[in-house]
């Protein structure tokens, strides 16, 4: 039997504690929601340029673009070729199929600068503690490479030509 303080509690509680229960739980779980999805945003005013960013930090050597690899790479061989410029030669040659990945170039243009870089990323890699004559003759057609291939880059996209 329920006494009159039960009817008079239940009378003049506008919400039953189970939908209190409720609203709390909806509470809870939108507020971590809020949390989880704020924690996922990225607050960097720059625009990611490369894939290599999202991971990594970036070196003062990285190229600014594809075209930049030849820059950079005949900047290097410009002058005595020391312990640093070659460090910095063998990764420039191992960044430069990605660079150029991160451009619109066709994938018939890319297989050749893929595999010049791989074939001389190799070599870099054998050779280890010096240029040699033949590598630096192979670092300057990579670059020849570049220099060509560059201008055959579409300002957008194959799939964007039509509109």
């Amino acid at each position: 039997m329920t006494s009159s303080a039960d009817v008079d509690a239940a009378f003049y509680d506008p919400v039953p504690n189970r939908s209190i229960n409720v609203i709390a739980r909806h509470c809870l779980t939108f507020l971590l929601a809020l949390v989880v999805l704020g924690g996922c945003t990225n607050n960097d005013s720059k625009a990611k340029t490369s894939l290599f960013e999202e991971h990594h930090h970036e070196p003062a050597h990285w190229p600014d673009d594809f075209g930049d690899v030849a820059v950079k790479l005949r900047e290097r061989l410009s002058s005595e070729v020391n312990e640093e410029s070659l460090s910095e030669i063998k990764d420039l040659v191992s960044w430069t199929a990605e660079v150029a990945a991160d451009t619109n170039l066709s994938e018939s243009n890319w297989m050749p600068v893929y595999e010049a870089t791989e074939s001389l990323s190799k070599k870099l890699r054998t050779d280890s503690k010096t240029l040699t004559p033949e590598n630096r003759t192979q670092v300057e057609a990579l670059c020849k490479l570049i220099d060509e291939t560059v201008p055959k880059i579409p300002e957008r996209m194959p799939d964007q030509q039509a509109e």
